[in-house]
């Protein structure tokens, strides 16, 4: 039984067929044949063939796709890479601009005051370690610890946040600044010549020496009386030796008196503003003729208005 199943497998085996192959064209079909081994024979070889591509491009599949996400993402960590030290060359132009602001306002830092450093001005830069972590991911990113980039982005979070209160120091600063030249007394309250300076003097009317908290300035009764600084108005009215008088409360401890008024113009309560007319020369209370009694005092100390009368002086300070 073996023996004629094996020939008979042969004899199938050794038949031939025949393949015709039509062209479109001028030429006429061609007859190719084959027996049927030599088919199965490619048939076999070809699958063997197919199988072992398959199986190896599916065993080298994991690798290559481990292969190109490390290059994706070391591409990305190549971005981030550039845009770290893009943010620490930005910082460090913040901080230059900072301290160039702080120049030009004249302004130090509490921990300048502090330290009381100056030679400090104009020095800066990465600490160590931030320098070694650009240069290492500069070389190597791939072999940068993830824990350095957290510190160094913590790093940068607290340096922005050092300049937005920076920045917000200088900001209240300019306004107090601001708030300063508005309520500060700095102009002459009137036009006219001073007759009688501050300090100690003979009394043009009872012939004694005193001391004159503040200085006469003369002219033709009428003259309009300005408020040499923003304020509010706390007095308006008699006052035994100044006669019609106003007292304007300003900021930061400064209070201006304009006495011996023939019109006052402003209520108590009123706020003016630097150079409003709060009133006009006279002659009222103790008096030898028409003239302003004008005084400057700050934190209930009387000082020499003679001081004050000038912008420049301000800005000097």
């Amino acid at each position: 039984m073996k023996y004629p199943l094996f020939r008979r497998i042969k004899k199938i085996l050794s038949q031939k067929v025949t393949l015709m192959f039509v062209f479109h064209g001028t030429q006429g079909p061609v007859k190719k044949h084959f027996s049927i081994l030599f088919l199965v024979t490619v048939f076999v070889l070809w699958t063997v063939f197919t199988g072992v591509t398959v199986y190896l491009a599916t065993k080298n599949f994991d690798y290559w796709s481990a292969k190109l996400r490390i290059a994706v993402l070391g591409t990305k960590y190549e971005f981030v890479n550039k845009e770290l030290s893009k943010t620490w060359e930005l910082l460090a132009k913040v901080e230059e601009n900072d301290r160039v602001l702080r120049k030009l306002l004249n302004m130090k830092s509490k921990k300048d005051v502090i330290l009381n450093s100056p030679e400090d001005i104009g020095k800066g830069g990465p600490f160590i370690s931030q320098a070694n972590f650009l240069v290492n991911i500069a070389k190597t990113p791939q072999e940068v610890n993830i824990m350095d980039y957290k510190q160094h982005f913590e790093l940068i979070k607290n340096k922005v946040q050092q300049q937005i209160e920076s920045y917000n120091e200088i900001i209240n600063y300019i306004k107090l600044q601001k708030e300063l030249y508005k309520y500060t007394p700095l102009i002459w309250p009137c036009f006219g010549r001073v007759v009688s300076p501050f300090g100690w003097r003979i009394h043009p009317i009872y012939g004694q020496e005193h001391f004159h908290t503040g200085i006469d300035i003369a002219n033709e009764m009428g003259t309009p009386i300005r408020a040499t600084a923003n304020g509010i108005v706390k007095y308006a009215g008699w006052q035994e030796g100044y006669g019609k008088a106003v007292v304007i409360e300003h900021k930061f401890g400064y209070y201006t008196v304009y006495g011996h008024l023939s019109v006052i113009k402003v209520k108590i309560g009123q706020t003016v503003s630097r150079n409003e007319v709060i009133g006009l020369m006279g002659d009222t209370g103790t008096s030898t003729g028409p003239h302003l009694h004008y005084e400057v005092w700050r934190n209930d100390k009387i000082c020499n208005p003679i001081k004050f009368v000038n912008p420049e002086d301000f800005f000097k300070g």
